[in-house]
């Protein structure tokens, strides 16, 4: 099904709205927030059928709308040019090599990646992983940041979330692509049944000839527009 160019508008908007405020999107909302020329009603009349199509869903009859998995894929895959390493930037992180722990700053594999994934968590508000396939070795950084996220508020959601990383890093062992940078959505990620996180995953040659994996991991609910930038910032920061 091709969306209008008046629809793919109002779900860009309403994903987008909901990534920055963890609330469900209402026609009224986005009627006022962007001064759209369109009616609270006909903006209620796309949302009801964006929803149709599963881009969207409405937690509750008289709640707003939220990004399904199709539409958090929709944001990715057509409005940012996700698997371009030249795609939307949020800006290099302030740091040069140095700063992301370059090779003269680093004494060993595991000090680079407390020093890596510690500024990039900081700077993008998810769990870092870290992993050289040569030394079988994986790290983790950043679980204060992304408990922070009103998904993972309960009991029940932080041990889903704990299940999701122990699969992944049993999943990273075999884990290859051909891509630059790989994003897995929900029920995408092939490395869990644990459906309700998002990771991205890029492949580095880091300081020192080593060869890894760097991945931001967290709900859907992710900042994949700063994120895919920050991905993108440091593949070229270790050209």
């Amino acid at each position: 099904m091709v969306l209008t160019a008046r629809q793919e508008d109002i779900l860009q908007k309403a994903v987008f709205e909901y990534i920055d405020r963890a609330q469900p999107v209402s026609s009224s909302w986005l009627e006022a927030r962007y001064d759209m020329p369109l009616s609270p009603a006909t903006i209620r009349s796309e949302l009801s059928y964006l929803c149709q199509e599963g881009y969207l869903e409405q937690p509750h009859t008289s709640a707003g709308r939220v990004p399904t998995d199709r539409g958090y894929r929709f944001f990715v895959d057509e409005v940012l040019p996700a698997q371009s390493p030249e795609g939307i930037q949020a800006g290099p992180p302030e740091s040069s090599k140095a700063g992301f722990g370059g090779e003269r700053n680093i004494r060993d594999y595991v000090e680079f990646a407390q020093t890596i994934s510690r500024n990039l968590t900081e700077a993008s508000s998810s769990l870092t992983i870290v992993y050289f396939p040569q030394k079988s070795f994986f790290w983790k950084d950043g679980w204060e940041q992304v408990l922070r996220a009103p998904e993972l508020e309960g009991r029940e959601q932080i041990g889903s979330f704990t299940k999701f990383l122990v699969d992944v890093e049993k999943g990273f062992q075999s884990f290859h692509s051909e891509k630059l940078l790989e994003i897995y959505i929900g029920e995408e990620n092939p490395f869990s049944k644990e459906k309700d996180f998002s990771i991205m995953i890029s492949a580095y040659s880091f300081p020192r000839k080593q060869k890894g994996l760097m991945a931001l991991v967290g709900p859907k609910r992710m900042a994949y527009q700063k994120n895919i930038g920050l991905l993108n910032s440091l593949r070229r920061i270790f050209a």
